[in-house]
């Protein structure tokens, strides 16, 4: 055999099992694309059973709301009946709302006026009473209305009427708006999204509706939902054809959401990329063994030619003339045995060169992986105090919310004498306190990290700022028979400073101390002024800090002890606030401690800054804002109208306003609140900036579009949990006079509203 066809079979032999392999790649491809379509069919209908659920849950939130209802509470149906014909104008998806008896008979149903016969309900009776006894919502299966007679679902909730016991509100929802549901989702042309009851009964379908709804669905599909709570599979559907199906069944209602693709589809989107990549792989094949055959020839014939030189010696004959080959190795052969030598000695020159490039490489590739060995436990240690801090973040906003909530239920539900009840207020509002304390911090953490931190710099009197911060630690610090000395020298005077974050410095500090101070211990905060700097000290007697914590006493989130059983809550945040607003002023912060058991002392050196000598200094700040309490102010004769999406906003705010004798309008939405403007004009509005359809800023913006005699010049406050500085800043270019910050004292609520009814008839 030739040495042209050697080459021909070593080329084969490399292309056939490549060929074998892309074959193989070929079904894997195919099989992997197929479970990549069936694996998205499910995602999608995945999505579509959350936001169901989503759905579902939203519907009973407004069920619950409506269970609360003072008429229920009073037993006055024909109150309550009126009452959900107003809600029901709000919710264009519900098809009607009624109330029922145990048994399923309809005390009313708002298809039917008040009083009318009505028969009774469709829904079953064991379901009814099965959520009569448990307390708990639920979702029945698809079902024809005893009044309307069209095909609906509803949502079954127990309420209590007073003197009768359990009633159920049944909240009805067409089949047409289950329709509208599933179609919101788009899909491709002969494909179907299809909504299950608890029975496999079709409550919407996006193809062909009109003939299935209130159908049973393909066998497959019903078993395949019965059988587990995800699938996807082939199915033939309700038409006969087939289709690539996925379900998932919700946990709340027990209903399925389906699609279905169909199978011709898919299948032709499949053969098209199996096909070009066969036909890839050939043409790849075809292509090498022509190349073969082109290259075999160029090296079979100077072979062919060196074999008829080798004979010709051999026979002791002259050699044929030298020939010419682009194949230089052929050419060359007859240099090559006076070359070996040369070669030998160059080939070990070269071994011992990449010995030598082998030893360094592999010294470089020691040190990469030592580099790599620490930055993986460096990683893994940030790591664990990140996991640390969730914990500790989650412990520290549960426990105070834990006395909230426990306060609040044991004073509403049980009878308790007056030192309690005050003493049950008392925790609430030390622990609603804690709450937001931690939340500023982060809040305040946050703005540092982002950049976002202003300081309002004026003069200020520190020892006046000192004086303030301590004075707020030392109820704590006489709990615990703790000893706060202050010396303050007489040259401190003025610096140039943001009075609040100077007083926040002092009081991190000084609370951390008695902290972590024990019983009958002693706190000493000292301040004197070094030339162009003050220098403020704050030693304690208390546990002291370990050497190898002291390097890391102010990074974020670092704590001495994270774990379960620590003997002080907070987050690691206080002196990681410390230092970075001190070095906001220009100033340094530093700790020093003699070990566990000795105390600690942190100094922090200030600058003193310039034109320190000319009035006006700032006074100290409590941290507020405006007053705490206004028990001695009077609104009678003033209109307040409340916007607020939360109706226990509206609740708390009308009866604080309320109590200082003004005229209190509620509104729960933007569109209510220009309903009211335009029946009365009230004297202050105060509006929520977070509302559904329409927001505090797009109310305003109509507000401010009036006349002023239709109320367009009227005082607005936006009171909102959006307290960030471009939140101000946006709430005063809509139009709004002021802006609070939830939570709100009570007290700071009346002083705002008495200052800006002054202001407005000044």
């Amino acid at each position: 055999m030739r040495l042209r066809s050697h080459l021909v079979l070593l080329v084969l032999a490399a292309v056939l099992p490549v060929l074998a392999f892309s074959a193989v790649m070929a079904v894997v491809f195919s099989r992997q694309q197929r479970d990549a379509f069936e694996q998205r069919y499910l995602e999608r209908v995945r999505a579509m059973r959350i936001a169901l659920d989503r759905e579902l849950e939203g519907h009973i939130s407004a069920l619950r709301v409506l269970s609360h209802s003072e008429y229920l509470a009073s037993a006055d149906l024909r109150g309550f009946y009126e009452q959900l014909h107003r809600v029901r104008t709000e919710q264009p998806a519900w098809s009607t709302v009624a109330l029922l008896e145990r048994n399923g008979t309809q005390l009313f149903n708002l298809h039917e006026p008040f009083g009318a016969p009505l028969p009774k309900s469709a829904v079953e009776v064991a379901l009814l009473a099965r959520v009569a006894a448990s307390g708990e919502p639920a979702v029945t299966p698809l079902v024809k209305g005893a009044v309307s007679q069209a095909y609906t679902t509803a949502i079954v909730l127990p309420v209590q009427l007073r003197g009768a016991g359990t009633r159920l509100l049944v909240l009805a929802l067409d089949s047409p708006v289950w329709l509208r549901f599933v179609s919101s989702v788009p899909v491709v042309p002969g494909a179907t999204m299809t909504l299950l009851d608890q029975n496999g009964l079709v409550i919407a379908r996006t193809l062909n509706p009109e003939r299935w709804v209130g159908g049973r669905v393909s066998a497959v599909l019903y078993a395949k939902s019965r059988e587990t709570p995800e699938a996807a599979y082939r199915n033939v559907g309700l038409e006969g054809q087939w289709f690539y199906t996925a379900h998932s069944r919700s946990t709340i209602s027990g209903w399925t959401m389906a699609t279905g693709v169909p199978v011709q589809d898919v299948e032709r989107q499949l053969r098209g990329s199996t096909v070009a990549m066969t036909a890839g792989a050939t043409l790849m094949a075809a292509l090498a063994v022509a190349l073969a055959l082109v290259f075999g020839r160029r090296i079979s014939q100077p072979v062919a030619a060196l074999a008829q030189s080798a004979a010709a010696l051999e026979r002791g004959e002259q050699p044929p003339p030298a020939f010419t080959t682009p194949i230089a190795e052929i050419s060359e052969v007859a240099r090559a045995f006076d070359a070996a030598a040369k070669r030998l000695r160059a080939r070990e020159i070269g071994l011992r060169e990449s010995e030598a490039e082998s030893r360094r490489l592999a010294a470089e590739r020691a040190r990469l992986l030592e580099n790599e060995r620490a930055a993986r436990e460096e990683a893994e240690h940030a790591n664990r105090i990140k996991d640390e801090f969730l914990a500790t973040l989650s412990h520290e906003l549960r426990t105070p919310l834990n006395a909230v909530f426990g306060w609040a239920r044991t004073l509403r539900n049980e009878h308790v004498d007056a030192a309690m009840m005050m003493k049950g207020l008392e925790s609430i509002e030390r622990n609603s306190m804690a709450q937001v304390r931690l939340v500023e911090d982060l809040l305040d953490i946050s703005r540092i990290v982002t950049g976002k931190v202003r300081l309002d710099v004026r003069a200020v009197d520190l020892a006046a700022v000192i004086e303030s911060a301590v004075d707020a630690i030392r109820p704590a610090a006489a709990g615990k028979h703790i000893d706060v000395q202050t010396m303050l020298g007489p040259s401190v005077g003025t610096i140039m400073g943001d009075a609040d974050r100077l007083q926040q410095i002092v009081w991190n500090l000084v609370s951390n101390a008695v902290k972590f101070t024990p019983r009958d211990g002693r706190v000493q905060i000292r301040a004197t002024r070094l030339d162009a700097h003050v220098e403020i000290v704050v030693s304690d007697t208390g546990q002291g800090i370990a050497p190898h914590m002291l390097p890391h006493v102010f990074e974020r989130f670092r704590q001495a002890d994270s774990s379960p059983t620590r003997a002080h809550g907070g987050l690691g945040l206080g002196l990681a606030l410390v230092k970075h607003l001190v070095e906001l002023h220009g100033g340094s912060a530093a700790v020093d401690s003699a070990g566990e058991g000795r105390g600690a002392t942190f100094t922090v050196r200030l600058p003193i800054g310039f034109g320190v000598a000319q009035p006006p200094v700032a006074p100290a700040h409590s941290g507020v804002s405006m007053p705490a309490a206004a028990a001695d102010v009077s609104l009678k004769g003033v209109r307040v109208l409340v916007v607020d999406d939360e109706h226990d906003t509206l609740d708390l705010f009308r009866y604080v306003l309320g109590r200082t004798g003004a005229e209190v309008e509620t509104a729960a939405s933007a569109a209510e609140a220009l309903a009211r403007l335009e029946q009365r004009r009230p004297d202050v509005i105060l509006c929520d900036i977070g509302m559904p359809d329409e927001d505090g800023y797009t109310l305003i913006r109509h507000v401010r579009r009036l006349s002023a005699l239709r109320g367009g010049d009227v005082p607005a406050v936006a009171v909102t949990a959006y307290g960030r500085v471009e939140d101000h800043v946006r709430s005063r270019e809509a139009g709004y006079d002021m802006h609070i910050t939830k939570p709100v004292e009570p007290g700071a609520l009346v002083a705002v509203v008495a200052n800006l009814v002054k202001r407005s008839s000044a």
